[in-house]
């Protein structure tokens, strides 16, 4: 996943590269936190700190295809029912990349 995020904050364009933290961080399902125009670091940690307390992680091992050609990028969608969880978000990453093996 890490070469994956190399990968698109390499390619993004030069307007975008003033965000690259920032798109590494979403690439990798993590959170970005300026501490930019009054932002202190301290209301960054206290931020970080709050979703620590009130998070869970979900895991899941993917069945491998029938012909074993699982090479590439793999989308990952996780959603929540809206009526049975107001208010709660979701953070991850928007998936996963497994190399083809080297001959």
């Amino acid at each position: 996943m890490i070469a994956l995020a190399q990968v698109i904050v390499q390619q993004a364009k030069s307007a975008e590269t003033k965000r690259a933290l920032e798109l590494a961080a979403v690439a990798t399902g993590g959170s970005y936190y300026s501490t930019f125009k009054g932002r202190s670091v301290e209301a960054a940690l206290d931020e970080i700190g709050g979703e620590l307390h009130s998070q869970y992680m979900l895991s899941y091992s993917p069945s491998r295809s029938d012909d074993g050609n699982d090479f590439g990028y793999h989308q990952i969608s996780v959603t929540l029912a809206s009526e049975k969880a107001p208010g709660k978000k979701i953070s991850c990453r928007p998936g996963y990349y497994i190399p083809a093996p080297s001959n």
